[in-house]
């Protein structure tokens, strides 16, 4: 058995082992970034490479410390300009390392290079997977139009004029400050009612916050806040961290949002998902504003072109109105005179047919009135024969109903004191009577009375 040997004489042992084994030797490693610090005053970051089983426990296979100074935290810079993705925790990377051993430190990896093509074809994969999965999945409110993503948001109309706009940024976005700055002071003088909600806007772990505060926006539109529009807003930093936009749930819930939603997100190379969903993507927060205001210009142009083709279509009306006119007072006038000449005439005809008439109707009239005077007076003749004859029949009626002729035929009158007896009930037994015959008075006196029914002498 060996005999012992101090710790540092171990530690330098296995320092010249892989020393003599790794120096100058590069390797490229593939591997997770875990535990990652990075350290501003010396632009120096601190992380551990990890493996994992790919498999659903996703356990640990190895981990090894490691370390980005000058040279490699400047390709970290290089790699986070290219992918826009911030060099942090849980992304898979390609990177040069160099085998270190400290006796105090131990093992780590220095990073010397990273290559950005490895992740932007892991991002792009990524990013396809989201789209095929908003395709399938989401396909309510995402599909293809051609080569192009179409989404609901994109159909949804942008009123005429744009006046209330709700802002999704976060507190302290100097993007935000260029948009609002924009809108306050167009030349146009529009005004225009911002409200803002703020949540992070990069960082893939702040998708579900950025989810909820649509949802939210969402919840006060519907309760009657009246959005016509929502800006999305991010810049004033690095081009990183724009996978945030990229994330299958908030990519979907800008895709079925019921506003229409323009994003302004700080980035002039690369396009998210976001952005292909959105209603209008924009490069930067200033060309956000820019296009709001340009939206109500055109507006305006509109109203003023409206305007002045109004002015001109009732100007033409106008012309139009005393052109006619004037035609039809020179045609009235025409009529007139034609109307005046026509009924001169017609009065000159009534003229000659009175002068000449009247001497005709006069001749007519003496014959009519003959006729007339000789039917009178024959009809005068007809009606004094036919009343005579009338009166006398009348007149032998009323001497037949006169007393006198009732007493030449046998009829006799009753006086009782002087008065015309009408009914026996007026007479008694041993009343002294007077009885009027044709020539004859009689003086009686009743010796009896008696019920007569008049069938003897019935005539």
């Amino acid at each position: 058995m060996a005999a012992p040997i101090r710790l540092s004489q171990l530690s330098l042992l296995i320092q010249d082992t892989l020393q003599n084994k790794f120096a100058f030797q590069r390797f490229l490693v593939i591997a997770e970034v875990a535990n990652h610090s990075y350290y501003t005053q010396k632009g120096f970051h601190y992380f551990d490479l990890v493996e994992k089983d790919t498999g659903s426990g996703r356990s640990l296979l190895a981990r090894i410390p490691a370390v980005a100074w000058s040279a490699g935290a400047q390709s970290i810079r290089a790699f986070e300009q290219a992918t826009g993705q911030r060099f942090g925790n849980d992304i898979r990377v390609l990177v040069e390392v160099t085998v270190d051993f400290h006796p105090v430190y131990g093992l780590k990896l220095t990073l010397t290079a990273i290559d950005a093509s490895f992740t932007l074809g892991a991002i792009e994969l990524a990013r396809q997977a989201t789209i095929e999965r908003l395709l399938t999945e989401g396909e309510s409110w995402v599909w293809k139009l051609g080569d192009q993503l179409h989404s609901f948001n994109k159909d949804r109309r942008l009123p005429a004029a744009i006046r209330r706009i709700a802002v999704v940024s976060s507190a302290n976005a100097a993007g935000l400050e260029d948009f609002i700055h924009s809108l306050e002071n167009n030349v146009f003088g529009y005004k225009f009612s911002v409200t803002p909600y703020f949540t992070q806007v990069q960082g893939e772990a702040n998708s579900a916050a950025f989810v909820q505060t649509l949802e939210q926006i969402r919840r006060e539109a519907a309760a009657g806040e009246g959005y016509d529009l929502v800006a999305v807003i991010r810049g004033g930093g690095a081009g990183t961290d724009l996978l945030l936009f990229d994330v299958y749930e908030l990519a979907l819930s800008v895709a079925s949002f019921p506003i229409p939603v323009i994003t302004g997100i700080g980035h002039q190379k690369n396009e998210t998902i976001a952005d292909m969903v959105a209603h209008t993507a924009l490069k930067t927060p200033t060309k956000a504003a820019e296009l709001i205001v340009q939206h109500n210009r055109s507006f305006e142009e509109k109203l003023v072109s409206l305007r002045h083709n109004l002015v001109m279509y009732a100007q033409q009306i106008l012309a139009n109105s005393n052109r006619d006119l004037h035609g039809l007072r020179s045609g009235v006038l025409q009529q007139s005179a034609n109307l005046v000449y026509r009924h001169r005439q017609t009065l000159e005809h009534y003229k000659r047919f009175i002068l000449a008439y009247p001497p005709v109707m006069l001749a007519n009239r003496k014959v009519q009135t003959g006729h007339l005077q000789n039917q009178l007076i024959l009809t005068t003749k007809n009606l004094v024969r036919h009343r005579s004859t009338e009166l006398a029949g009348m007149e032998r009626l009323v001497r037949l109903a006169s007393p006198e002729s009732a007493l030449q035929r046998g009829f006799a009158l009753v006086k009782y004191n002087g008065k015309l007896v009408r009914g026996p009930e007026e007479i008694d037994v041993a009343d002294e009577i007077t009885v009027i015959m044709s020539r004859t008075y009689l003086s009686a006196t009743v010796n009896e009375k008696k019920d007569y029914d008049g069938s003897p002498i019935d005539i």
